[in-house]
């Protein structure tokens, strides 16, 4: 069992590396490289939970994704509007990504990076659910806003290679 949803996984990255094509329906490269295009992998293959998600990232050498920046936020959304032609439906609902309140109810950090979250794209501008219930943040792969869930949800996930230098780092 283990060994086919291994197989599964490893299809599902390798089936979600972006076209470089450009066609009149994709957003234009904002001087995109093949390296940059390359750092995301789409977890289409089922949906799980946030822990699930983490876990299946880091089994293979990635990391659920970090968005610390506008410049982020762009990659991100040129990597799944590439995906998105032929794949719409699995961005209908959130994509897991590595933020989390989960610590400290309202203060949010990026669980990858064991960074406080200062850049934001909240729906509304602010997490949507005070209660303190919903403590794993998505991303909606249509209009890129955040959304924060409850982690048990089943979602499909976005990881990111392991290992990525910002200029913010001290």
């Amino acid at each position: 069992m283990r060994s086919l949803f291994l197989i599964s996984f490893l299809f599902g990255l390798a089936w979600a590396q972006p076209e470089l094509q450009l066609s009149p329906t994709s957003p234009a490269p904002d001087n995109e490289t093949a390296e940059e295009a390359e750092q995301f992998a789409f977890g289409g293959f089922a949906k799980v939970n946030w822990f699930q998600a983490q876990a299946t990232c880091a089994a293979y050498g990635y990391t659920l994704v970090s968005i610390t920046s506008e410049q982020d936020q762009r990659s991100l959304r040129n990597f799944l509007f590439t995906f998105a032609r032929s794949q719409q439906e699995l961005l209908a609902d959130p994509l897991w990504t590595s933020g989390t309140d989960l610590a400290s109810n309202n203060n949010w950090v990026w669980f990858s990076k064991g960074r406080s979250i200062n850049y934001r794209n909240f729906q509304n501008g602010l997490p949507g659910d005070q209660s303190g219930d919903s403590n794993c943040l998505g991303i909606n792969g249509m209009n890129g806003l955040w959304i924060n869930e409850h982690c048990s949800e089943q979602r499909y996930f976005i990881c990111e290679k392991r290992c990525q230098f910002d200029d913010d780092v001290y």
